[in-house]
């Protein structure tokens, strides 16, 4: 049998003492993967973005800020692709047993 997901599953980011930020379960998978999906591209065009840049010239504090950036946006398409994971084992799992 699979676990039962609480409908606001929160998202810990680290940067507060209890989660601010949740991510509602029950959301229609395709928006779960779409809201994954724009953080990582994103991440993918700041990657490239700092891939084509001279990095001798950055100072330290903008390269904290980039890889603060990029750590919470991964984290958060992280979370929400947790989520899509395990409804999609669930669904799985009930195909199973109706088999």
């Amino acid at each position: 049998m699979f676990e039962v997901m609480p409908r606001y599953l929160p998202i810990d980011t680290h940067d507060a003492e209890s989660p601010v930020l949740f991510i509602n379960t029950q959301k229609e998978l395709s928006d779960m993967a779409a809201c994954a999906m724009h953080r990582f591209t994103v991440v993918r065009d700041l990657m490239d973005t700092l891939s084509s840049l001279n990095l001798k010239d950055t100072s330290d504090c903008d390269l904290s800020r980039i890889t603060e950036a990029v750590h919470l946006l991964t984290r958060e398409g992280c979370a929400v692709l947790n989520v899509i994971q395990k409804r999609a084992l669930q669904r799985e799992e009930g195909y199973k047993a109706t088999v």
